[in-house]
């Protein structure tokens, strides 16, 4: 019975560490109003942890603030209305102000360690991350999920997405 109960506790704490090498990057703030919200520097870690075969990748990013507070989110990747909200064009791109062939990336938020850095005492409920090849990265901290609505052709469209629902725009520079 001991033996069992330490299998089980071993591979419970396999499941909840994020596996997979980490990659961190130094972001530094791009504009006034960054470094007036969160600081001059994050962190950004973003990890790979294993997945079954035939599954969509998970991507685990880490935003670490200087004072060691985390917020975590995983890639929102896997149902069809997250990978319609992020195609070139679609409503996150729209929601981030970018209106040429961009594709965001759309993360849901997982975990955080102390009081969240971004949107209030909530933090957010999903983030909004855009890099371009020269390392410009902007985030947009959203305080509700993309919602979609089916019309009376069958097609699936997002909802308008309210301005008061952006509740942080960022901007950094990798290096």
């Amino acid at each position: 019975m001991r033996e069992w109960v330490m299998a089980a506790a071993l591979l419970l704490g396999a499941c909840a560490a994020p596996a997979g090498p980490a990659v961190s990057a130094s972001l530094t703030a791009a504009d006034a109003s960054t470094t007036l919200l969160v600081g001059e520097r994050l962190t950004m870690e973003t990890r790979h942890p294993p997945t079954p075969e035939g599954s969509d990748p998970l991507v685990v990013l880490t935003l670490r603030h200087e004072d060691g507070r985390t917020l975590t989110f995983n890639s929102a990747n896997h149902a069809p209305h997250h990978v319609m909200a992020q195609r070139p064009g679609g409503a996150l791109a729209q929601i981030m102000g970018l209106f040429g062939e961009e594709a965001p990336s759309l993360y849901s938020a997982t975990e955080r360690d102390g009081a969240p850095f971004l949107c209030g005492p909530e933090g957010p409920v999903a983030l909004g991350l855009y890099e371009t090849a020269a390392g410009q990265i902007q985030i947009v901290g959203l305080r509700q999920e993309i919602r979609f609505e089916t019309r009376p052709d069958g097609t699936e469209e997002a909802l308008p997405y309210s301005p008061d629902q952006v509740c942080a725009r960022l901007r950094f520079q990798r290096g």
